[in-house]
């Protein structure tokens, strides 16, 4: 009986035995598991930078906006004592829609801004295709510097001057 006594409790320490081993190896596994599902759950995401790349790639497909800046723009300039006059009517183009509301909303901001870049420019420089291509150039980076500070973002893709006179 003594030997029967000594299996049992061998018995019973290996099986004991075995039930920690099981444990620890199940507690290895769930832990090594949720590692990795925190792993992908955190870092796995689109990060910033393919957000935006994603995003360009969406603008890129959608046709573009236009809207037309009303009323044209008049300005005045003395030239060698006579009275010039430049009248210019411009749209902005765009394929963010919300950039364009948002020129809409902030338009009497984008007006004076451009109403003050147009004043310093010179009469004789705008009589050119290259003072014609600056100003677009100056408009289009003044337009998306307010909607910047507005919206923290620019957005508009083009100016285009759609009747240029100068008289």
């Amino acid at each position: 009986m003594a030997e029967d006594g000594l299996d049992i409790g061998a018995e019973e320490g290996k099986s004991s035995g075995k039930k920690k081993l099981i444990i620890i190896v199940a507690l290895l596994l769930v832990l090594v598991g949720g590692g990795a599902a925190g792993y992908f759950f955190l870092f796995s995401g689109p990060s910033n930078g393919a957000s935006a790349e994603s995003d360009a790639a969406a603008l890129a497909s959608e046709p573009s906006i236009y809207l037309a800046l009303e009323p044209a723009f008049t300005i005045d300039f003395m030239v060698d004592g006579r009275q010039r006059y430049v009248q210019l009517n411009m749209t902005v183009k765009s394929k963010n829609a919300a950039q364009v509301n948002a020129v809409s909303l902030h338009m009497p901001l984008i007006r004076n801004s451009l109403v003050l870049l147009y004043s310093s420019q010179s009469f004789d420089g705008l009589q050119t295709a290259e003072g014609k291509a600056a100003l677009k150039v100056a408009a289009l980076d003044a337009i998306n510097g307010i909607l910047e500070q507005e919206t923290g973002q620019g957005g508009i893709d083009a100016v285009l001057f759609t009747n240029f006179v100068m008289q």
